[in-house]
C-alpha cells in the first residue's frame, strides 16, 4: 500500500488551495457514507495520507486522485465545479447597478450563480426603477419588501408592497416599481428566476 509520501507531502500549491479538492471530496466521500479507512484500502494509500489530503494538506498524484474519486464514485471534473452553496454574510453583497433612481443594489446570491439571480435593493424616498417600463427575459421574478413600501406596476395593474408583503409575477410583462415614501426607505429582496439574459 502507497502512502503518497515521498511525491505528495507538501503543501499544494496556492492554486490548488483555492480549489479545495480534499475538502470537495471529503463532502463527496461523507455523502456516500464511507469511512477514511474504506477509502485508502480501496485506494491502495494510507489512512494518514487520506486524511491529510481531505485538509487540504498534502497534494495527491493524478493517479492517486483518479483511483480516489472512483472509490468514492465521483467523476474528476466534479470536485471542480462551484460549490452547489453560496453564503452571502450580512452586508457582504456586492454592489451592482441595474439603473434605476436613488437606489443601492446588491447581489446577495453569489457570482457563480446560474439558476437564479437574488438582489438586496435598498430604495430612498421617491427612487425606483424609472418612468420607462422595461421587461426581463426570465421566467420570475419575486419581490419581497423588508421595510418601507413598493409601488410596481405590471402591465396594467398596479400593486402596492408593505413590510412583509411578497409578489410574484412575469417579468417579460413591461413594468416598474417605485418607493412611493416622501420620508421612508424602502428595503427589497428581489430574485429572478433564471439570471435574465
Amino acid at each position: 500500500m502507497s502512502d503518497e509520501n515521498t511525491e505528495n507531502d507538501v503543501p499544494p500549491s496556492t492554486d490548488s488551495a483555492d480549489v479545495r479538492v480534499g475538502s470537495r471530496l471529503r463532502a463527496f466521500r461523507k455523502s456516500k457514507g464511507l469511512t477514511i479507512d474504506d477509502v485508502a484500502q480501496r485506494a491502495g494509500v494510507t489512512k494518514s495520507f487520506i486524511s491529510r489530503f481531505e485538509r487540504d494538506e498534502v497534494q495527491a498524484s493524478v493517479a492517486t486522485l483518479l483511483r480516489v474519486c472512483d472509490v468514492i464514485g465521483v467523476k474528476p471534473g466534479e470536485i471542480f465545479e462551484p460549490p452547489a452553496t453560496s453564503y452571502v454574510p450580512k452586508g457582504a453583497g456586492v454592489p451592482i447597478s441595474l439603473g434605476g433612481e436613488k437606489m443601492r443594489e446588491y447581489l446577495v446570491s453569489g457570482a457563480s450563480n446560474e439558476h437564479l439571480m437574488a438582489l438586496y435593493s435598498v430604495i430612498e424616498p421617491g427612487g425606483g426603477s424609472g418612468h420607462e417600463p422595461y421587461a426581463l427575459k426570465a421566467a420570475a421574478d419575486l419581490v419581497h419588501v423588508q421595510t418601507g413600501q413598493l409601488r410596481i406596476v405590471i402591465g396594467s395593474e398596479e400593486y402596492l408592497l408593505l413590510p412583509g408583503d411578497t409578489l410574484t409575477f412575469p417579468p417579460t410583462i413591461p413594468h416598474t416599481w417605485e418607493n412611493p415614501s416622501k420620508t421612508e426607505t424602502c428595503t427589497a429582496l428581489w430574485v429572478i428566476v433564471p439570471p435574465p439574459a
